[in-house]
């Protein structure tokens, strides 16, 4: 009896140990369960915080480009408004000039009106050299003038081009054949303005324009052969050389 006691007692020791054993497994176990459970959690929160991250970076920096599209936009905004500025300005002095357009345009008939007519009294008070062409050009500008056809601008051209001639005139050695008032037909010759000279056909008779007296001084036999060659000359007959020749003083005031 006391051994079976002492069996039933270890074997109750025994059995109650591993009931302790059973129960310490079970809640270390639920231990592990609930750690590996936690770690899942966690992971799981990681992957959550890593994705805001991402998503947060990429924000940023989509931020951070849109910051500098707007500072380039701001920059290019202002440089429009400063062309904007000056062509305001622009406009404003067009329309400041379209306005004077008119009271231009009043002025300047009158001014070549003015010009004509002191071309028309230059002739006239210049040695008389090719009258007849240099009086039809005159006559000429008053047509244009008048002309409701002709703009202003072709107006203003035509008198220059008159001016030009006048001054290209002062600049040449020109012989032409034309008739003196008593109807002889004689050679002119002028040299520049210096100079205006004439020579019967047959040579017999030689003068020189006075602009002192607006007349014709016969020149004595000394000058018919200077005067002769210059003519020559004039028409490319002959060399250029040197000829003396009489000339008339200008005008005194």
């Amino acid at each position: 009896m006391k051994r079976i006691a002492v069996s039933t007692a270890a074997v109750a020791s025994i059995l109650l140990g591993a009931t302790v054993a059973n129960a310490q497994d079970a809640r270390l176990k639920s231990i592990v369960d609930e750690v590996n459970e936690a770690n899942k959690i966690a992971q799981a929160s990681q992957e959550t915080i890593d994705g805001i991250a991402n998503t947060t970076s990429s924000i940023f920096n989509d931020y951070r480009a849109v910051l500098k599209t707007n500072a380039g936009l701001r920059a290019y905004n202002a440089q429009q408004n400063r062309v904007i500025t000056k062509q305001v300005e622009e406009i404003e002095k067009i329309k400041t000039s379209i306005g004077q357009i008119d009271e231009i345009k009043r002025q300047i008939t009158p001014l070549m009106l003015d010009m004509i007519n002191d071309l028309d009294e230059f002739i006239k008070a210049d040695i008389p050299f090719l009258l007849d062409e240099r009086n039809e050009r005159v006559d000429s500008l008053r047509d244009v003038m008048d002309n409701p056809n002709v703009s202003d601008p072709e107006r203003f051209r035509v008198v220059l081009e008159a001016y030009k001639a006048e001054v290209q005139y002062g600049r040449t050695l020109f012989a032409y054949e034309d008739a003196l008032e008593d109807g002889r037909t004689v050679n002119f010759v002028r040299l520049g303005r210096v100079g205006f000279y004439y020579q019967t056909k047959d040579t017999t008779e030689t003068a020189a324009w006075n602009s002192e007296t607006n007349s014709w001084d016969i020149l004595g036999s000394e000058y018919t052969g200077s005067i002769r060659q210059l003519v020559r000359m004039a028409l490319r007959r002959t060399q250029q050389d040197v000829s003396v020749l009489p000339i008339s003083a200008p005008k005194g005031n």
